[in-house]
């Protein structure tokens, strides 16, 4: 084990209270044989995965397998809605694609469509929430989505307050710390290590972002092995989101925001 999985047991091992974890993967419609390897890594190691699903890049085939492999083990994929076709609609600020310069019925008019699309493929096995691509929305975005039957929200930790849905943040970004390694010369899988560590003692639910279509092999090996490590510990509990929401608010405050890749 290396250094810093030794200093994530031990994170894990003086949390305070039992943890509760969860993996988000974003982008589904985009590199299909790059999601299957991923749900292949995941199932194997039991952990639950939710995969935040883009309606206008996800056909009827995709969804097909997509239920074919939730239907073999209900409890380790869930499925929800990921914008609508995952463009940026911004020129002067940060990547959005329900951001400030759109009008609510713009926004409204692409969140129906895409719900739409996506209970039309999965039915009752999609759940009510809502991953913004880019981790980001306008402040007006939760009421709409309110409005039009979702219920919750997932961005990162540190997003603005908005009191219109029940929210659910990721924490740490497993493509940005395994690129910022990359970029400087480090090993790879000691950031990611490092900063779910520096999380455990704030309390959970504790979330890690994934993007499929941004890892490679090497990825899916440290992964396998950092999910094998939390799936193992006694003071950690795996969940679907929807499992988490369902459950009493415990979220903690905010803190520094997780940056997206998508």
């Amino acid at each position: 084990m290396t250094a810093a999985f030794v200093t994530l047991a031990a994170a894990l091992d003086a949390a305070p209270a039992p943890l509760d974890f969860f993996l988000r993967d974003d982008d589904t419609g985009w590199d299909d044989a790059a999601l299957f390897a991923l749900l292949d890594c995941t199932g194997e190691a039991g952990v639950p995965i939710d995969l935040a699903v883009i309606p206008q890049a996800t056909g009827a085939a995709l969804a097909a397998r997509l239920l074919g492999r939730k239907a073999a083990a209900p409890r380790l994929i869930g499925l929800h809605q990921h914008g609508f076709a995952h463009q940026n609609h911004e020129t002067t600020e940060r990547k959005c694609e329900f951001g400030p310069s759109r009008t609510p019925e713009a926004q409204r008019a692409d969140l129906a469509a895409g719900r739409a699309l996506l209970l039309e493929r999965f039915g009752d096995q999609l759940d009510p929430i809502f991953t913004p691509p880019w981790n980001r929305c306008s402040p007006g975005t939760p009421a709409l989505l309110a409005e039009l039957g979702f219920g919750a929200l997932s961005r990162s930790r540190g997003a603005p307050a908005q009191q219109a849905l029940p929210e659910l943040p990721v924490d740490v970004d497993w493509c940005k710390h395994q690129r910022l390694a990359r970029e400087q010369g480090e090993a790879e899988g000691p950031r990611v290590a490092h900063e779910l560590a520096g999380r455990v003692a704030s309390g959970g639910p504790l979330g890690l972002m994934l993007h499929h279509a941004a890892m490679d092999a090497a990825d899916l090996a440290l992964l396998s092995r950092l999910l094998h490590l939390i799936a193992g510990h006694s003071r950690v509990r795996c969940w679907p989101m929807r499992e988490l929401l369902a459950r009493p608010p415990t979220l903690p405050p905010s803190t520094a925001p997780a940056e997206s890749l998508s």
